[in-house]
């Protein structure tokens, strides 16, 4: 529920009039790794340039996941919503989102935003087509055709995801 509060209100300030001062926001997607880096305190963890870029950028350290399962995981990410609320719950699935449903790039594009997405968009839905400016392997903010104008980019890395790291035992 916090990630759906938090998402709401930078939502709700787009939309009403900031903006002029619209921050640039970028979604680092890892998957299959928890809390474990060393901007969230683990010790262990060797990852310097995200601690790096953590310093520079907002980190929200109380945040939580409402699925254990990546796509399932997107799906309340993007939307905003409990996957068992979109029927987005079972890995695999392609539910059908109702018609007042819209992901969050849509209200960010509307609001101005150049909204790209590199690489996946397993959302365990069909996107609609007003979501993303652009969405392939090689989307990337740095597209923007509008120097001005804010960005909304996602990026998946894979290298960590259960299914690119599974091998012979």
């Amino acid at each position: 529920m916090r990630l759906f509060v938090v998402r709401s209100l930078v939502v709700l300030s787009v939309l009403h009039g900031v903006a002029a001062a619209s921050p640039n926001i970028l979604w680092l997607s890892c998957e299959d790794i928890s809390p474990q880096l060393g901007c969230f305190g683990d010790e262990r963890a060797i990852t310097p340039h995200l601690d790096a870029f953590a310093k520079e950028a907002v980190r929200f350290p109380n945040t939580f996941t409402t699925a254990g399962v990546c796509a399932p995981c997107r799906s309340g990410i993007i939307t905003g919503m409990y996957q068992t609320t979109l029927g987005t719950h079972h890995m695999r699935c392609q539910a059908t989102l109702p018609s007042h449903i819209r992901p969050f790039p849509a209200y960010l594009r509307d609001a101005g935003y150049f909204c790209t997405n590199n690489s996946k968009q397993d959302y365990q839905f069909r996107t609609p087509k007003d979501v993303w400016d652009v969405s392939s392997k090689r989307a990337h903010w740095r597209d923007n055709p509008d120097s001005e104008k804010p960005f909304f980019a996602v990026f998946n890395f894979g290298g960590c995801h259960e299914s690119g790291i599974a091998g012979d035992a």
